[in-house]
């Protein structure tokens, strides 16, 4: 269940963007086997730490990678990258008080403020974010029977 907080911003950007074609896969990104406009999500693991004997703080990163679409209007600009505009996804982070509680897969991020880095034909987000991840509880074997006895053997 390590991949929730993956699942979860998967979650946010189809909230945001339902027709953006999301990529998780990183060969096939990285071979560009893709259409634009679209977006590469990755999460990277800072920490996993115990917060309660029942749940785990577990701490990542994630990179939001947006393609722009290419701009096919006329003949000079093809080719040409049509600007993406994050400003839906930044307005819906903050509405939610970059809290996000994902009832799908039972998490909830508590993100901190982005970083941005334009490229060419592409944006580059990436957030710091923190959520609980619950640890299954050890059966403990119950004890049914009882025997008591000193310097004789028991037989049950």
């Amino acid at each position: 269940m390590m991949d929730a907080g993956l699942k979860a911003w998967a979650e946010i950007v189809r909230h945001v963007y339902p027709d953006l074609t999301i990529l998780r896969d990183r060969t096939q990104w990285l071979a560009g086997n893709f259409d634009t406009p679209s977006v590469f999500i990755e999460t990277d693991l800072v920490s996993d730490k115990v917060h309660t004997p029942r749940a785990d703080r577990i701490v990542e990163d994630v990179g939001l990678v947006f393609h722009f679409d290419k701009e096919r209007v006329t003949e000079e600009d093809e080719g040409e990258p049509i600007p993406f505009d994050l400003t839906p996804l930044f307005t819906y982070l903050r509405q939610q008080r970059f809290c996000y509680p994902s009832k799908r897969f039972g998490v909830a991020l508590v993100i901190e403020p982005p970083r941005t880095r334009p490229e060419k034909d592409r944006i580059e987000v990436t957030f710091r974010y923190s959520y609980l991840l619950s640890v299954p509880k050890a059966p403990v074997p119950k004890i049914n029977e009882f025997h008591i006895g000193y310097g004789k053997e028991l037989n049950p």
